[in-house]
């Protein structure tokens, strides 16, 4: 026979298509398996697209510069759902990949690695599967290791998780809309709200049946110039829109005050080419209101004028408190009482508890978008910190006073104006009459009946501040006050006089903000980012071992690879037969089952290549198509 020393493997060519710089060392990129290399190529991959899911979730990704990702809800919410998948597709392949290559580290070590825990790491192995091998089919410690239910749990746990990874990030998600100056159409705002003024009121006197009417009572709920930011904390089941239903509960009412659109944009030349549905208003000075209602108002320092409009009577007190809060209390003469035509003769009704409220005011600076078209305060962004502003209580009585006067014989009124001419006092006639119809649903059991006479105070009070203001509408008034009223320098600013060069007015285009809930992100980083690190510290640790040895040969078919590359093995070292693996498909007690491949032992099968056939050579040939030859038969 033909006798030849025994020949290694051949190396594999190097493919045409890799290119010259990446090293190939027998079937090996970079010095590293097949396998390897795509738990690599999976792993960069996630890394980057769970990077894209978390800046585009902060808002910090260069994405929300394009018109066709911020131009619309859905497209925002797409977006982040299509980086969210793609992160949680590589992901798992990373976490696939990642048992795989410590699988078959662990095979390749000398004495292999036991048969449960090859189980536990072998991608055919499915939930079902790892679970019971973690449940050990009920079998102590002693006759089913610790290890290979570990195992089991941890791979059962990373599956699970990473899908669930995707529904956290996407569990909190709600968009806001948000507007962007136009740069070209920025020109220097008017003013924004301007210092409370009471000289401003007996000028109001012409104009208050324009101004007031019916809907006084949505005063702080118009969106023309009210903005609720009443926080959800102060929300509960006995408060309605910030105030309470009953007397003996409190509640908060916080909102802002801003100038209405037809203020805000006198400097700004309306194109009809813009195609912009808002005007943003940037840095505007507004009022930070905050009310509580049902409140202690016996101080003794508090002033109160009444008012009537034929047998309607009702009480307006206010007072103030030592943190600078206006006190304010008004009160309804009964129904039985305007019936009878009794208001002003019995005194007792004065004394009652009647609606109540605070009122604390500061400044604030904000970005405030309106509608275009009609008005309407679209979106806010408050820019700086509240700061305090002083009301003198006896200056805001004396200018309600004048607002709610029902006649034309208070000493308060100058004579008529120049070009309003003299007021009709309808307004106050209609609160007294809207006094007496909140009196008749006090004494019934309606819920509501509390709770539209403290809108009403809060209401009244607004409308004073609002209107009664170095403005714009102060502007327009003043200069018709006679002599004898107190005008101060800073009252000569307002949209006729002078503009504020730190408030800005223009056009401006929609975008929409994605809002991710910061505890759900929080936690879709964490869980995300520690999978991603326990992934890449296993890798690196495969990775040495294989620059190391150099001898796995693991492909992308593991079932492939345990069929040619791995043995299973006795304690003793002797290879399970073939009989024996068909004895142990037969066995039906999956207790016994486990008993019997518990000390089974899986290494890798080392490939030595057979001396060929004297048949197969043929008379010139080389050594190398001898040894090629030898391998392939091997």
């Amino acid at each position: 026979m033909f006798s030849m020393p025994r020949p290694k493997r051949p190396k594999r060519q190097r493919p045409p298509w890799l290119p010259r710089w990446m090293p190939f060392k027998d079937g090996r990129y970079l010095g590293l398996a097949k396998q390897t290399i795509l738990a690599w190529s999976s792993t960069i991959l996630a890394l980057i697209f769970f990077s894209m899911t978390v800046s585009f979730a902060v808002g910090t990704s260069r994405l929300w510069q394009i018109k066709a990702v911020n131009s619309s809800q859905s497209n925002s919410i797409l977006i982040l759902r299509v980086f969210s998948e793609a992160a949680g597709l590589f992901l798992a392949g990373t976490v696939h990949s990642t048992f795989a290559v410590i699988q078959w580290v662990l095979v390749s070590r000398p004495e292999g690695i036991r048969f449960p825990q090859f189980l536990a790491l072998q991608p055919s192995t499915g939930p079902l599967g790892l679970l019971v091998l973690a449940s050990g089919k009920g079998l102590t410690v002693e006759q089913w290791p610790f290890k290979p239910r570990m195992l089991s749990l941890l791979r059962l746990i990373a599956e699970v998780a990473v899908p669930l990874m995707g529904v956290l990030i996407m569990s909190n998600v709600s968009t806001e809309e948000m507007f962007i100056p136009i740069k070209d159409t920025i020109k220097p705002m008017t003013f924004g709200m301007e210092p409370f003024n009471g000289s401003v009121a007996s000028e109001l006197r012409g104009m208050r049946d324009m101004f007031f009417n019916l809907g006084y009572v949505a005063f702080l709920s118009d969106p023309l110039h009210a903005i609720d930011t009443t926080p959800r904390s102060a929300r509960h089941d006995y408060c309605s829109r910030g105030m309470s239903l009953y007397r003996d509960h409190s509640c908060l009412r916080r909102l802002l005050l801003a100038q209405e659109f037809q203020n805000v944009n006198a400097n700004l030349p309306l194109s009809r080419e813009s195609d912009s549905q808002v005007v943003l208003s940037m840095n505007q000075q507004v009022f930070s209101l905050e009310f509580q209602d049902n409140i202690e108002t016996t101080r003794g320092d508090m002033r109160c004028k009444e008012f009537s409009s034929g047998p309607a009577w009702y009480n307006f007190c206010i007072g103030g408190d030592d943190n600078g809060r206006i006190l304010a209390r008004m009160v309804a003469c009964p129904a039985n009482l305007v019936v009878d035509q009794r208001c002003a003769n019995d005194t007792a009704w004065r004394t009652s508890q009647g609606f109540s409220t605070s009122l604390e005011l500061s400044y604030t600076y904000a970005t405030v978008g309106y509608q275009r078209f009609d008005g309407r305060i679209l979106w806010h962004e408050v820019k700086s910190t509240p700061r305090p502003g002083s009301i003198n209580a006896s200056e805001v009585l004396d200018a309600l006073g004048i607002i709610l006067a029902t006649n034309s014989t208070s000493p308060d009124l100058l004579p008529p104006n120049p070009i309003l001419g003299s007021p009709t006092n309808f307004f106050g006639r209609l609160v007294a009459g809207h006094m007496y119809r909140i009196s008749r649903l006090t004494q019934s059991t309606n819920l509501e009946a509390h709770l539209k006479g403290t809108n009403a105070l809060q209401n009244l009070l607004g409308i004073t501040l609002f209107y009664c203001q170095n403005g714009i509408l102060g502007q327009t008034v003043l200069p018709f006050v006679s002599n004898s009223t107190n005008i101060s320098a800073q009252y000569g600013q307002g949209a006729f006089e002078k503009t504020q060069n730190n408030s800005l007015v223009s056009f401006a285009d929609s975008w929409f903000k994605l809002n991710v809930g910061r505890a759900t992100l929080y936690a879709y980083i964490a869980l995300s980012g520690l999978t991603l690190v326990i992934c890449i510290i296993a890798l690196v640790f495969g990775s040495l071992v294989e620059l190391a040895k150099l001898d796995a040969e693991p492909t992308l078919y593991p079932t492939l690879d345990f069929y040619t590359q791995c043995r299973v093995e006795h304690e003793n070292g002797k290879v399970v037969s073939a009989h024996e693996r068909v004895e142990l498909a037969w066995i039906h007690d999956g207790r016994q089952m486990f008993r019997e491949i518990e000390p089974l032992r899986v290494r890798r099968r080392k490939r030595i290549a057979r001396p060929l056939e004297p048949d197969l050579i043929r008379p010139g040939d080389t050594e190398l198509q001898v040894t090629t030859a030898a391998s392939d038969r091997s």
